[in-house]
């Protein structure tokens, strides 16, 4: 086989299972919701085929031909100059590391703030090429390169749905959907427009890029095959469409669930420093099924260690069921707690929202995974086409894209670093419930 023709195959392999995972996902739903594990392990083998695959890819860089005459070597460093790279990067490393490291922890971190300046800086990048792609002044490497950071920031936007704190926030979910969607159609527009060649060529005529393939508009390149970024195009549809879904159909939960949180504090105990209510307060687990008899959360044998989520037989709900529960009206005989109650005042896997974890699902994997891929095909096409930029880092494009990911990457790690200390914790946890008051 060519190394060419590996983008090609492994695009196509990619593409195949994730249409077979998320099939099974709706076979399952259909058979009264998927299992668990099922759910857990999909997320995984997602982004482990991405990232092996992404890589076996990367082989066909061998396949580039020489450069044709002509050909683009000056980049819009208002696009891709190495400002708004690190910011790409910088964005992209801080909210996959404060992503994953909410599977391990329930603490409030500052993934809406990261998320926030992403958007903020994806919207900018597209304006940025919109603008002289009505004008009719974007250059073929301006817009090819540009197409391959924006689809980098698309696949990144994914990361934050799948945390508690913006599953809570509707407004962000929307926000995020939209920019999402726009920004994958601006994508296509951009590609389509240098694969035809309807971009203006007065500064140079064409250019090569490799993006799961080298792919050019310089008409005697070779290998010059468009065919494995549309395949790519359509996974990352499904992949957004998949994900959009996951958060749709769970924003609501966790936005009534922290709203429930937030009212619903549990009764002070003996070691709390002040008499107020406070949610890491020790609750009152009724000794028959565990569920505290005020504040409705299952109590847990160990201190901030996760409960481990089971299945009801009947209709296929996970839910956290204590076996001594009465089958026929699901209600604790010792303090009267139904199961059933947890529908109004927890999530999913019968817990309250300050105790489900920061992180609740494990497809951000495969979007991290894809917008490295992205990313890393970017600087490799930069590197070997030896690209320069129009204008020096301090310019005000790049600068205006750095302060945006050092400032919201800065109060991240400042709340990260700072999330574990108690005393921090318990006095905003308590400004919460005191602004819930009023």
């Amino acid at each position: 086989m060519a190394s060419f023709q590996v983008g090609f195959y492994t695009i196509i392999v990619l593409t195949a299972c994730k249409v077979i995972l998320i099939s099974l996902e709706i076979l399952f739903n259909l058979k009264g919701g998927p299992k668990a594990l099922f759910l857990i392990w999909s997320g995984y083998a997602s982004a482990f085929l991405a990232l092996i695959l992404g890589c076996v890819s990367f082989v066909g860089l061998r396949a580039k031909g020489p450069d044709e005459p002509g050909q683009c070597e000056n980049a819009d460093a208002d696009i891709v100059g190495d400002g708004v790279r690190a910011a790409a990067w910088t964005q992209v490393a801080i909210l996959f590391f404060i992503t994953l490291t909410g599977i391990f922890h329930f603490y409030k971190t500052a993934v809406k703030e990261i998320g926030g300046g992403l958007i903020v800086t994806h919207v900018s990048l597209a304006i940025a090429l919109l603008v002289p792609l009505a004008r009719k002044e974007l250059s073929p490497i301006d817009a090819i390169l540009g197409a391959l950071i924006l689809d980098a920031q698309g696949n990144s936007l994914s990361i934050q749905l799948v945390t508690k704190e913006t599953l809570a926030a509707r407004w962000q979910v929307a926000i995020v959907l939209i920019a999402q969607f726009l920004g994958l159609v601006i994508e296509g527009v951009l590609v389509g427009t240098f694969a035809t060649n309807l971009l203006p060529t007065r500064s140079c005529n064409c250019f090569s890029v490799f993006w799961w393939t080298w792919f050019s508009n310089c008409p005697s390149v070779t290998p010059n095959g468009v065919k494995p970024f549309w395949i790519y195009f359509g996974y990352r549809f499904i992949n957004m469409v998949h994900g959009s879904y996951f958060a749709i159909t769970r924003t609501r939960t966790f936005d009534d669930a922290e709203k429930w949180d937030r009212e619903n504090p549990c009764d002070p105990c003996d070691k709390c420093r002040m008499g107020t209510p406070n949610v890491l307060c020790k609750c009152h687990p009724c000794e028959r099924c565990r569920y505290c008899k005020v504040c409705k959360r299952k109590a847990r044998c160990h201190e901030h260690q996760p409960i481990i989520p089971t299945q009801n037989a009947w209709n296929g709900a996970i839910l956290l069921r204590n076996g001594n529960i009465c089958r026929d009206c699901y209600r604790c005989e010792r303090c009267g707690h139904s199961d059933l109650d947890a529908c109004s005042s927890v999530l999913l896997f019968g817990e309250r929202f300050s105790e489900s974890p920061a992180t609740v699902s494990a497809n951000f994997l495969e979007s991290s995974v894809l917008a490295l891929l992205s990313m890393i095909s970017a600087e490799r096409t930069m590197s070997v086409n030896m690209v320069q930029k129009t204008s020096p880092l301090y310019a005000v494009g790049q600068v205006t894209a750095l302060i945006i990911a050092v400032g919201t990457g800065v109060r991240a790690l400042w709340v990260f670093c700072f999330m574990f200390d108690a005393k921090t914790h318990y006095d905003v946890i308590d400004k919460s419930i005191s602004d819930s008051a009023y």
